[in-house]
């Protein structure tokens, strides 16, 4: 049975825009979705007995709306560990939205001795087990693109705590340096790890490294404290011969450059049109590195139908040309996001290349 607008998954789509070559038409990507979101969007959880699904109540609405909504992968999460050694913060946005923050009142991190004392997690406390059961249930056509979580820089942030971090790269840099190692250390092995598996296509990570008009830290800080670990995970994912995607927030134009080459990212993902439109992101990168994404959240949430056709249609027509480009939105299809919305994008983006009318 094909999706809602028709298509039949082929994962071969996406890791032809991976290898920055030109699919047969322009795939769909996200680096996460809310799965209450996609269940709306397709009008409720529907019961599609042909699916192989296997009664696990939190992975088989992600494999069916997957399916549905036109996706050629599955993107289970694996993580490195971590989260259980933070403290996290649950409030409501100004939307009145469920959010859960990390609380950098209460860091494990802030001294040498809060470092030695840590109780760091090791490989083998990770488990593989949605990565197993996703690909056990795989349907015909999709494979997983294992979603890793928080990044280098995200995790160095989140232990010691955003400004307190920013304080130590400054007035104690040694420390910064370990810290940064031994994080480095648990996520090569456990994104290795991941990108062995057989049916495992890419690994994405998220690393958050800027807002509105600039980098967290300075460039030069990045290239020296950052991407060196970061390219080892790239390397690691690489040795297994799979793809290595990066999801950040944030105005990168002055590393975009140092991640394409430094790093060896294979794709870019998280885009908003106040920083730089994807469209030019294409122009001045596409070729280089793959592109992912690009719908402006703002837009995806405030748009009426005929805008929001109009924006997708402008974004497929100008970026797919040439290949390396895959379309969802700017950022993540967070549970803010209208699932009417939601649908509206993913039909036009097949509408518009005539693989559905």
């Amino acid at each position: 049975m094909p999706s809602l607008f028709g298509t039949e998954p082929d994962y071969r789509r996406l890791l032809t825009v991976l290898q920055k070559q030109e699919p047969d038409w322009v795939p769909v990507y996200e680096f996460f979705s809310d799965t209450s979101v996609q269940e709306r969007a397709i009008g409720g959880v529907r019961e599609e007995p042909h699916l192989p699904l296997g009664g696990r109540p939190d992975c088989d609405p992600h494999i069916r709306c997957q399916y549905l909504l036109g996706y050629d992968y599955l993107s289970p999460g694996v993580g490195f560990g971590f989260s259980t050694r933070i403290s996290r913060q649950p409030l409501k946005d100004a939307s009145g939205f469920d959010r859960n923050y990390v609380d950098d009142r209460h860091a494990p991190i802030k001294d040498r001795r809060g470092f030695e004392t840590f109780d760091w997690p090791t490989p083998e406390e990770v488990s593989y087990e949605l990565v197993e059961y996703c690909a056990a249930h795989l349907p015909e056509g999709m494979k997983l693109v294992v979603n890793l979580g928080g990044g280098l820089l995200e995790w160095a942030m989140w232990l010691v705590g955003a400004e307190d971090f920013c304080l130590m790269v400054y007035d104690d840099p040694d420390l910064v340096r370990e810290i940064i190692a031994r994080i480095n250390d648990q996520q090569v092995a456990v994104a290795r790890q991941a990108a062995s598996h057989p049916d495992v296509i890419a690994c994405a990570l998220g690393d958050d490294m800027g807002f509105k008009t600039q980098t967290f830290l300075p460039p030069e800080a990045l290239r020296e404290l950052i991407f060196p670990g970061l390219r080892r995970i790239a390397d690691a994912v690489h040795a297994e011969g799979k793809a290595f995607i990066l999801h950040s927030c944030g105005n990168l134009t002055l590393v975009m450059d140092d991640l394409i080459e430094m790093v060896g990212i294979d794709a870019k993902h998280s885009f908003e049109d106040v920083i730089m439109p994807v469209t030019e992101v294409k122009r001045r990168w596409g070729g280089r590195v793959a592109i992912l994404g690009g719908v402006d959240v703002d837009v995806l949430c405030t748009a009426e139908e005929p805008r929001l056709r109009a924006y997708v249609r402008d974004i497929v027509q100008q970026c797919g040309p040439g290949g390396g480009f895959a379309l969802g939105s700017g950022n993540s299809i967070a549970n803010y996001i209208p699932p009417a919305n939601l649908r509206v994008m993913l039909d036009e983006a097949f509408r518009c290349q005539g693989v559905t009318v």
